[in-house]
């Protein structure tokens, strides 16, 4: 699609054929953030939040941040999406907590014994079963989503999908953030480090742009299964980019 001049107002019925031509866009990542998500936020209300964010785009894009309208459309959708998710503040107190009490188990035991901990480790250690684990793990994707806003940066007040910044060459000028490439370092060293399987789902989720399901197949395990590797992903991860955070 040519840019358009700052100056030049589209017309509702050239706005009408960018949404047409971008809803799929806005589908696929409604869908691809969908799972895990709590009974009363559906797959709809992200394609909703995904079209406002595109809005937003339309209205808001400047051909001179040297970046194209669907690369910058790309960028706000996901935001919008990301963002309508951690408005809802669905998770209980108690959640977080069981969230934060497996993060630390976690961690203890990596410390203890300087490797990596295994699952039956640390639902031994906080006496509950793997299932409760998992559920738990399950819970994190949606709860502890990588957002540059847990760095305590935002675009514009929209949440960011770290990894997805990372992952994507032709959106780290949006992002202006100047520690960035330092972040992208120590995610990339401690991505590294994670077992193969853990490894593989985020190479296929976020850089080969998969989704749960067809991580699943792929790995031959199921979709819950993905989602609880994901979710144990990011709960290592979070405690990372704290350590960042703390750091600058």
């Amino acid at each position: 699609m040519p840019k358009r001049s700052k100056k030049h107002k589209l017309s509702e019925k050239e706005k009408e054929r960018i949404i047409e031509q971008f809803l799929p866009r806005v589908k696929y990542y409604a869908n691809k953030y969908a799972f895990g998500l709590p009974s009363e936020l559906s797959v709809e209300d992200l394609v909703s939040a995904g079209v406002v964010g595109l809005l937003e785009a339309i209205e808001r894009y400047d051909p001179s941040m040297n970046a194209t309208l669907s690369t910058f459309a790309d960028f706000r959708i996901r935001g919008a999406i990301i963002d309508e998710i951690r408005s809802m503040q669905w998770a209980s107190k108690d959640a977080r907590k069981k969230l934060e009490e497996v993060r630390n188990a976690y961690m203890e035991i990596e410390k203890s014994y300087n490797r990596l901990a295994t699952d039956e480790e640390v639902a031994e250690k906080l006496d509950i079963t793997l299932d409760e684990l998992y559920k738990t793990l399950s819970i994190a994707n949606t709860m502890n989503m990588m957002s540059l806003e847990d760095l305590g940066i935002n675009k514009d007040g929209k949440s960011l999908d770290i990894l997805e910044c990372i992952s994507k060459e032709d959106e780290r000028d949006i992002v202006d953030v100047l520690n960035l490439k330092e972040l992208k370092s120590v995610l990339g060293k401690a991505i590294d480090g994670l077992p193969d399987n853990e490894r593989l789902v985020v190479t296929l989720y976020y850089f080969e742009e998969l989704t749960m399901k067809e991580i699943g197949k792929i790995l031959n395990i199921s979709e819950s299964r993905v989602c609880q590797l994901h979710g144990k992903v990011l709960v290592k991860l979070k405690s990372i980019m704290e350590d960042f955070r703390n750091a600058c």
